[in-house]
């Protein structure tokens, strides 16, 4: 049995705010400060304003070009719409991250998490890029590195529904639902691909199993109100008792 999988685009390219966590250079004369910076960046991404955005991520990353502030950059530019560019930024911060990267006797974790994050930006800007396969690798390059891996792999859970690989995606889906029990449409594309796959047992209803089940209730009681919910009762209308 096969379903027509609403479409989960809007769910994916998570704005990453976070400030940079490796050492600023002090500002020059009429620079302004990189703390200064950093709120004006995160405060035009939250409205939209990508010109500004831009801006204050440029002036950060002549000021320092450090892998955190050419992330920063980076989602200013895919969020404007230049993915390619944003890509080819990416790509450099992966390189200056791997120059950062602190010496064996050094504690790693920070490194790691912020390389994962530059990674799931990366593929965020593959997928905008329609390169798919490549996005997927990037995703599961961040869930690797991740200190919570939970964003990386719904991102997998999404591209693979929206393709349709119901073969993959429970298990992204798993994965993400494993590290954030909390993610609504984690729950709801997995409850969907499990009814999908499912055997007609009469007519108009479907075999149920209980992680289908579960997945679609779970989603009702995250987000009653959500998008999903006239689907996901609907579904629940169609198992078999």
């Amino acid at each position: 049995m096969r379903c027509s999988f609403p479409h989960l685009a809007a769910a994916l390219l998570p704005l990453l705010f976070i400030a940079p966590v490796f050492p600023q250079t002090a500002a020059g004369a009429g620079e302004q400060a990189p703390d200064a910076l950093t709120v004006s960046y995160n405060q035009a991404m939250q409205a939209k304003d990508w010109p500004h955005a831009l801006s204050a991520a440029q002036q950060l990353v002549s000021q320092h070009a450090t892998s955190q502030n050419l992330k920063l950059l980076a989602n200013a530019q895919l969020y404007s719409g230049s993915a390619s560019e944003a890509l080819d930024t990416y790509d450099r911060a992966l390189a200056v991250a791997a120059q950062e990267k602190p010496a064996g006797d050094q504690p790693a974790d920070k490194w790691k998490d912020a390389v994962a994050q530059i990674h799931v930006g990366r593929g965020n800007a593959l997928l905008k890029l329609h390169r798919t396969s490549e996005a997927l690798e990037a995703y599961n390059r961040g869930a690797e590195l991740a200190a919570n891996p939970a964003r990386a792999y719904f991102n997998l859970c999404a591209v693979l529904y929206n393709i349709g690989d119901t073969q993959n995606a429970p298990a992204a889906c798993r994965k993400c639902l494993q590290a954030d029990p909390a993610k609504a449409d984690a729950w709801f594309i997995l409850g969907s691909v499990l009814f999908a796959d499912a055997p007609v047992s009469a007519p108009g209803k479907v075999t149920s199993s209980p992680e289908m089940r579960e997945a679609l209730e779970k989603y009702l009681a995250l987000a009653p109100d959500g998008p999903h919910a006239a689907d996901v009762k609907a579904m629940l209308d169609m198992l078999a008792k």
